[in-house]
C-alpha cells in the first residue's frame, strides 16, 4: 500500500478538513478524497464521517490515527538509516556548463552539503547540448543544468531562472574605438557553432555585423580574452557583473539585450533516490521564475 495514503490521512485527520489538506499537498480535492476512501475500502470501515459542512473522524480513524502515526515513524527512520548508504554508494551525476558550474550551482549545493551531509555530487562540464542530452539517454548524468530547450520525449525539463546575455567589451578597448557601442566595429571572441548564446544572437545580428577573430567553446575562455583586450563579445550577465560594476568592462548597447532560460533536466524514467530528490527540491525552492518542478516532485513517489 503507498505510503502517501496515511500521509494524507493523517493530515486531513489534523486538519480535519479534506480542501485545506489538499492545498497543503499540493493535490486536487478528489485526489485527497480518494486517498481516503482507497483506505476505507482496505480497511472495512469509515475512517471520517461528514455532518453538515464539518468532518469528523470516527472511532476507526481515531486508531488508525496510531497506527499511521507509528508506520510513518518507521518508514522515516528506514529511509534516514538507508540514506546514508545510497548516497555514499551512488553519487548524484550532473552535468552542466561552466557558467552553471561556476556561477549558478555553488548556493544549491551549499545548501545540499546542509541537508545531505553524506550525499555527494559530482559534476562534468558539458560543451553543447548534444552531449547533454547523451548523457541523460545514456545515463551518464542524473540531472543536467542546460540553457536551451530540449526536444525529446523521454527527458522532462523544468526551468528554473531567466538570465541576461550582454555585449562587452575591455574599457581600453571601448576608449580605443572611440566609445563606440557597435559590435560591428570590434573584433569578436565567438562562441563554437552550435552554443547557444551563438544561437541567440544570431537571431538578431546578421553575420556579416561580426567579425570573429577567434572561437571558443567555453565561456570563461571567452571572458578572459576579453578581458585581456583581445577583443568585444556576449556573455552570460552572471560572468561579467563583477567587471561591469568595477569598470573593467563596458556593456556595448548597440545590439538588442537577449535572454536564455536556465533548466534543470532529467530522464522521465530516472529513479528518484532521496538525495536526488533533495537536489530537485532544492532546485525549486532556489528558482526564480515560474516552475513546475514542485508540483512534478509531490506527484512522483
Amino acid at each position: 500500500m503507498d505510503i502517501q495514503l496515511f500521509r494524507t490521512f493523517l493530515l486531513v485527520a489534523k486538519l480535519n478538513n479534506i480542501t485545506q489538506a489538499a492545498e497543503q499537498l499540493n493535490f486536487t480535492q478528489p485526489t485527497v478524497t480518494a486517498q481516503i476512501q482507497t483506505l476505507e475500502e482496505h480497511f472495512g470501515a469509515a475512517l471520517f464521517e461528514r455532518i453538515g459542512k464539518k468532518l469528523y473522524i470516527t472511532a476507526a480513524g481515531r486508531e488508525l490515527i496510531i497506527h499511521a502515526g507509528r508506520l510513518l515513524t518507521a518508514y522515516n527512520d528506514m529511509n534516514t538509516g538507508m540514506q546514508r548508504f545510497s548516497a555514499a554508494a551512488n553519487p548524484i551525476n550532473l552535468g552542466a556548463s561552466t557558467t552553471a558550474a561556476s556561477y549558478i550551482l555553488s548556493p544549491i549545493l551549499l545548501d545540499f552539503q546542509e541537508r545531505c551531509p553524506a550525499g555527494s555530487i559530482l559534476v562534468d562540464i558539458c560543451t553543447n547540448l548534444p552531449m547533454t542530452v547523451k548523457g541523460l539517454l545514456d545515463n551518464t548524468f542524473d540531472l543536467a543544468i542546460v540553457h536551451d530547450n530540449i526536444s525529446h520525449n523521454q527527458i522532462l525539463q523544468f526551468n528554473l531562472s531567466k538570465e541576461k546575455l550582454v555585449w562587452v567589451a575591455k574599457r581600453d578597448l571601448f576608449v580605443t574605438h572611440h566609445h563606440c557601442h557597435d559590435i560591428s566595429h570590434y573584433p569578436f571572441i565567438n562562441f563554437r557553432p552550435g552554443c547557444v548564446y551563438r544561437s541567440k544572437y544570431e537571431e538578431v545580428v546578421q553575420e556579416q555585423d561580426v567579425h570573429s577573430l577567434i572561437e571558443y567553446s567555453d565561456a570563461e575562455a571567452i571572458k578572459r580574452a576579453v578581458l585581456d583586450g583581445l577583443g568585444a563579445s556576449i556573455l552570460p550577465h552572471v560572468l561579467v557583473e563583477a567587471y561591469l560594476e568595477d569598470g573593467t568592462l563596458v556593456e556595448l548597447t548597440g545590439k538588442p539585450q537577449l535572454t536564455f532560460i536556465i533548466s534543470v533536466a532529467f530522464h522521465k524514467n530516472k529513479v528518484l533516490t532521496s538525495a536526488l530528490r533533495s537536489l530537485l527540491l532544492l532546485f525549486a525552492e532556489h528558482a526564480t521564475i515560474r516552475s513546475d518542478l514542485y508540483c512534478y516532485l509531490n506527484t512522483k513517489p
